[in-house]
Formats: C-alpha cells, sequence, structure tokens
C-alpha cells in the first residue's frame, strides 16, 4: 500500500532542498516567501490494475507564496521561487504543468502574491 504521508513529506523535503520554507500541508499560519503542498483533484487515479504491482497517480497542487507589499519586489520573488522549483523535483518521476498567473490572495490574513502548479508523482500500492 502506497504511504501517501511519506510520499508528500517526501516531495515537501526535495522541494525544501535549496532552502525554500515548503509546508507538506495547509497550514493555518503561513510565513513567505514558502511553498505549500496540498492534494489536488483529481488526488488519487490508478495507473494499472490487476498486475503484480499496481500503481496510482497522485496528484499534488503547489502553491507559491510571497509578500505583496511591493509590486515589483512580489513579481520578482515569486519568479524566482517558481524558478527554483524546477531544479529541485524528483527526475522522471514527476509530471508538472505550468504555474498559473500571479494573484493576490488573502493568506493567513495578510495579501499576498500567489502561484499553483499540479505535480504528479506515480506509485505503488
Amino acid at each position: 500500500m502506497a504511504d501517501l504521508v511519506s510520499l508528500r513529506n517526501g516531495l515537501a523535503s526535495a522541494l525544501s532542498a535549496a532552502g525554500r520554507v515548503v509546508y507538506a500541508f495547509p497550514r493555518e499560519q503561513i510565513t513567505p516567501p514558502a511553498l505549500v503542498l496540498v492534494p489536488a483533484s483529481p488526488y488519487l487515479m490508478p495507473a494499472s490494475i490487476g498486475a503484480s504491482t499496481n500503481r496510482i497517480h497522485v496528484r499534488f497542487e503547489l502553491t507559491a507564496i510571497v509578500g505583496a507589499a511591493d509590486n515589483q519586489a512580489a513579481l520578482a520573488n515569486i519568479e524566482s521561487l517558481a524558478l527554483s522549483v524546477f531544479s529541485l523535483l524528483p527526475t522522471n518521476t514527476a509530471i508538472i504543468n505550468g504555474w498559473s498567473q500571479p494573484i493576490i490572495q488573502e493568506v493567513s490574513g495578510q495579501q499576498m502574491l500567489t502561484s499553483s502548479l499540479t505535480i504528479e508523482l506515480v506509485t505503488n500500492t
């Protein structure tokens, strides 16, 4: 059986390798700059059923969050955070889509600039 907690925590550890703050689950308080990893929709998708080893695709949404007090600095910070993710993802095991357009959102009671992408991993059950 796949251990989804270990899979999510392992992905968070890989993403934090460059000294980035990574939350492996949504928290009540988030201190930017940060990356937040949460289950995406659809979350679990079968890749093979009935084989000797069943495989599933597990999808996570990764959200980059930076402070939005200064527009120019916020955009530069989120671009830097987003680009750093590409080199931190596990090779040959992750499928990703592109980063969404940065938008201002309220996070932990503060205005933040955010952008998201979906990461899909394949694991054995």
